[in-house]
């Protein structure tokens, strides 16, 4: 099949997980073409096993110290340009796929091609338990910002819905040539202060903290060592990290959970999913969640956080054939994942 895939890159979660579905889509002998949209050019890396890619403005989501700054984001939207780029998409797909990425939807919906949203965005469209504020979410915000005709959802916990399991690089599972460093942790705050989070870090004495933000070379400030966003690099330093501090995204804390990591981490605040996912992953005991971070916070955890592993199984098989076969009913195959 010739595919277009569409891939929002406001935070690196989507990134990761295509970095899975396009490389396999591209093993079975399907063209994909990628379209990257919700950051600036200069922001991206690692994208050479992508091509061919295309890179459009979009829409991105602005967080100013961890927290959703709404004014700076609807000020930033550009309805002009983004019409323009839905229109720019040509016919000769035949499907279109979307890791909630809207010009991609737009087009397809636009052009008449089926597109098939996957993401754990889309589990939210499922009877799971949700907030109000994700109820809302979910009827207006998912079900118009990326138009789709199928879902391929995934979560932590499957809820009884034809859920699958976190997508899980196989670098990641089949890696043993790394220790484990018992002082290390991994710090992935994307959308909180950078000054401030190296200065408190540096109050806890005895821990190494690696902290990836945008810098363009290594650092070392006390004891945090900063370092500048590297696929390879991040995923070594989670494998040998003792433990994960990060918002309630859902791609990174599905793999340390996988890996069997300690995680610290806070919800954006202004972001329902990430407040859902903070829950979720206090209730499965899969996460110690705070609502601020502070040096008590932090060094509680470090001592008293306990770990929950959970060897999610592979769903990449049964994710191709729902591609493939969108109009199969694949929910009995989709809770043996969970077996």
């Amino acid at each position: 099949m010739n595919i277009l895939y569409g891939v929002n890159a406001t935070g690196n979660g989507h990134i990761s997980r295509s970095r899975i579905t396009i490389s396999e889509l591209k093993k079975r002998g399907h063209d994909v073409t990628v379209l990257f949209s919700g950051r600036n050019d200069e922001d991206f890396f690692d994208l050479d096993e992508f091509k061919p890619f295309i890179i459009k403005k979009g829409f991105t989501f602005i967080f100013k110290n961890g927290k959703l700054n709404v004014i700076k984001t609807l000020l930033n939207i550009d309805l002009i340009q983004f019409i323009r780029d839905v229109f720019k998409i040509k016919k000769d797909y035949d499907v279109i796929i979307t890791d909630f990425e809207p010009i991609s939807a737009y087009a397809a919906r636009i052009r008449g091609i089926h597109c098939i949203g996957i993401g754990h965005q889309y589990s939210f469209l499922n009877k799971i338990p949700k907030s109000f504020k994700m109820k809302l979410a979910s009827l207006f915000f998912l079900r118009f910002y990326t138009p789709i005709n199928t879902t391929i959802s995934s979560h932590f916990f499957h809820f009884n819905q034809a859920i699958l399991p976190p997508f899980i690089e196989k670098d990641l599972k089949q890696r043993n040539d790394l220790k484990i460093k018992k002082n290390s942790f991994l710090v992935y705050l994307a959308w909180e202060e950078r000054d401030k989070i190296i200065s408190l870090f540096n109050q806890i004495d005895g821990n190494e903290f690696i902290y990836y933000c945008s810098i363009k070379q290594e650092i070392q400030i006390g004891n945090v060592k900063v370092k500048p966003f590297s696929n390879q690099n991040f995923k070594n330093d989670l494998i040998s990290c003792n433990g994960l501090i990060t918002n309630a995204g859902f791609q990174l804390p599905a793999e340390a959970i996988y890996l069997g990591k300690k995680i610290l981490c806070k919800p954006l605040i202004g972001q329902p999913e990430q407040e859902h996912n903070a829950q979720t992953l206090k209730e499965l005991q899969f996460a110690t969640v705070c609502e601020k971070f502070t040096k008590n916070e932090i060094e509680s955890w470090i001592k008293y956080g306990t770990q929950k592993q959970k060897l999610f199984n592979d769903p990449l098989d049964l994710m191709m054939k729902m591609v493939e076969n969108p109009k199969e009913d694949m929910s009995k195959k989709i809770a043996e994942k969970w077996n």
